[in-house]
């Protein structure tokens, strides 16, 4: 076989290859921890209620600015905010998720304080 026609076959091959490429659109968080307490999905919301322990203890709530602990989301996907940077969680923070394709979601995060003693 010929240099030429080697490298024809090479280019075809390569180009067949990468055309069945496909980018992923997976965009999702799938789990969402605050202070290692992991907050409840539900669609595109994570919530956590916390506990009324006494009259102003709410057993662990996030009160300052804090970045969550872990944060998983779909492979070859990015998120923003950064999840390294400390946030209010009792005012709700909004993430995107942002695929390799591009295509985005949004996820809202938010801890509450259960007003009743459990």
């Amino acid at each position: 076989m010929s240099v030429k026609k080697f490298f024809v076959i090479a280019l075809i091959g390569a180009a067949v290859a990468f055309s069945g490429c496909k980018k992923s659109s997976e965009n999702d968080i799938l789990e969402f921890w605050v202070n290692n307490v992991k907050y409840d999905k539900s669609g595109t919301s994570f919530v956590k209620f916390y506990p009324k322990m006494s009259e102003n203890n709410w057993g662990g709530f996030p009160a300052a600015p804090v970045a969550p602990s872990k944060v998983e989301i779909s492979p070859k996907a990015s998120i923003s905010p950064a999840v390294n940077v400390p946030q209010n969680f009792e005012q709700g923070v909004t993430y995107t998720v942002t695929a390799e394709d591009g295509s985005k979601q949004t996820f809202f995060v938010k801890a509450q304080r259960n007003m009743y003693f459990d």
